[in-house]
């Protein structure tokens, strides 16, 4: 059993079908929210979030609500941020200001070792994973 919580906030299927189905194949299980007010919603209720994969520009808002959100009540969450509309210095000040740094960041279209690679290293950093095979 998946030993971590992690969501993937993004208003595409196609990249919420292909997170979905690599996190899968690493083992992971993943809750999905297609915009602000959704992932809103389900990190209110999560008792636990591990790692937040985001896109920045969501129908209903930005990424960032949803990075704060998270930090606000997960301060040690990994925080992935998945965007086509990346330029780093854009929004330097609040990233920082998040935590969040240039290798946090993967550019559309990115390569899925690539992902795999980022997802482990966040993961790897969690402080106090639960145990495998505990209940949530």
């Amino acid at each position: 059993m998946n030993p971590y919580n992690i969501l993937v906030v993004d208003d595409e299927d196609f990249m919420c079908k292909l997170c979905g189905r690599v996190l899968n194949g690493m083992g992971y299980e993943v809750v999905f929210a297609q915009n602000v007010s959704e992932a809103l919603g389900k990190t209110g209720s999560l008792e636990r979030l591990d790692l937040l994969i985001t896109d920045l520009r969501l129908p209903d808002g930005h990424g960032l609500d949803v990075i704060r959100a998270a930090r606000a009540k997960f301060p040690a969450v990994g925080v992935l941020v998945i965007t086509a509309l990346l330029s780093p210095e854009t929004f330097q000040a609040e990233f920082q200001s998040l935590g969040v740094s240039e290798n946090d960041m993967l550019s559309k279209p990115f390569a899925v070792s690539g992902f795999e690679a980022a997802v482990k290293a966040k993961l790897e950093q969690v402080k106090d994973p639960p145990e495998r095979g505990e209940s949530k």
